[in-house]
């Protein structure tokens, strides 16, 4: 018993001492656990893809915090969000804009996103580096030139006398592809940027308007003919009201060019009166009109088609926004009916320039079909026909990739 007694009283006065004291290894002398364990590591950057257009520039090298590379034969490129993203061709930087999913050569301007003597100078050295000297299937920068590239100088893409600025990269790029790569004039160069522009922003797309009135609100922004003066781009809108789905509540039409973008503004008076909206992306538009807000999304696919038309539907019942992509004889894409605020699949074939359209939404399916006009050179240009329920569509097509 006393011995018993006596462990006990040591290990009670053991503790107490530790209570007071630190014992042992970890305490910082005040009686505090310090914990040696490290915090842990900080999240990785969020990361987006992106896509980098005169139509499809390949071979760009591309630098964005961690992310780096060579964009893709689809001009595809990563960056970190938040951050900035350079583009640059071996020893040549041609700028560097705010990560986003698109990126064109007006963004990479130091003067800002206008159409002037430096965004001429971009586009025309990408599209003279094209290794099949046709810019209109895409930029292709071969392996051969990105690798003589390193030994570019800076080029001024301010210089009026861009011929002579690029004389040595010209013979260089002429030599490693044993093709021909001319310099291409401002005004093609302007054109081929602005028909790329506008058949990126080109399309339709669904959504709601908000405020003192809600229903849903559906644009579409079409790519008229094409020429010099910034192409053209055709706009329609509609609203209709929530509580009753027949009551249109707003709507308008009008143009913008290349130059207005990415700003879109119908000032005419109406049920909704005028609307100021931006393309926050090529894909996602918000803005106002005199009782609230407007949010619209681009509705059909982004899959690298060659061909995107876009256009609308309408019939007794039927206010519809159509987008559709166009592969060979391949078509698919949606419909956004504002009236009732529905979204409908569509998808189609072309045999010939016959079309074939079926369009389809939970247990609501119409099929249509109409005929296909072509261009000059054999492209598509546009389609007109009817539904079965006697409603007509017509789509005007513009070149994707």
């Amino acid at each position: 018993m006393k011995t018993m007694f006596k462990t006990h009283t040591n290990m009670l006065t053991l503790i107490t001492l530790c209570g007071l004291t630190a014992c042992g290894g970890g305490g910082s002398g005040d009686g505090t656990i310090v914990s040696n364990t490290p915090p842990p590591p900080p999240p990785p950057p969020a990361v987006q893809t992106g896509v980098f257009k005169d139509f499809n520039v390949s071979g760009l090298t591309f630098a964005s915090g961690q992310e780096t590379g060579i964009t893709t034969a689809n001009g595809r490129f990563t960056c970190e969000t938040g951050m900035d993203v350079a583009f640059s061709v071996g020893g040549v930087a041609l700028g560097e804009t705010a990560c986003a999913t698109f990126v064109a050569p007006n963004q990479l301007a130091t003067l800002g996103p206008t159409f002037d003597l430096e965004v001429s100078n971009l586009s025309r050295f990408l599209q003279m580096l094209d290794q099949d000297g046709d810019p209109d299937n895409g930029i292709v920068i071969s392996e051969a030139v990105q690798q003589v590239s390193a030994n570019w100088n800076q080029v001024d893409f301010l210089t009026s006398d861009l011929d002579n600025e690029l004389v040595t990269i010209i013979s260089d790029a002429a030599s490693v592809d044993g093709t021909l790569h001319t310099l291409p004039g401002a005004t093609e160069a302007d054109e081929h940027l602005s028909a790329t522009l506008a058949c990126a922003y080109a399309g339709a797309y669904a959504g709601t308007f908000s405020g003192s009135n809600s229903g849903a609100a559906g644009m579409v922004i079409g790519w008229t003919a094409p020429g010099f003066g910034y192409v053209p781009l055709a706009f329609e809108w509609q609203g209709y009201d929530a509580a009753d789905e027949f009551i249109e509540f707003g709507g308008g039409g009008g143009s913008i060019t290349i130059l207005d973008l990415p700003q879109i503004e119908h000032t005419a008076a109406g049920l909704a009166g005028p609307i100021s909206a931006m393309f926050v992306t090529p894909d996602s538009i918000s803005g106002t009109w005199d009782g609230g807000n407007l949010s619209l999304q681009r509705i059909g696919p982004d899959d690298g088609s060659e061909f995107r038309l876009v256009g609308s539907a309408s019939g007794a019942e039927v206010a519809a926004y159509v987008s559709v992509n166009l592969d060979d004889t391949s078509i698919v894409g949606e419909a956004f009916d504002v009236v009732e605020g529905t979204t409908f699949s569509v998808t189609g074939s072309l045999t010939g320039d016959a079309v074939s359209l079926t369009a389809t939404s939970g247990n609501e399916t119409l099929t249509g079909s109409g005929t296909l006009t072509r261009n000059s050179d054999g492209s598509p240009r546009e389609v007109q026909g009817t539904l079965e329920d006697g409603s007509t569509f017509s789509m005007v097509a513009c070149r994707l990739n």
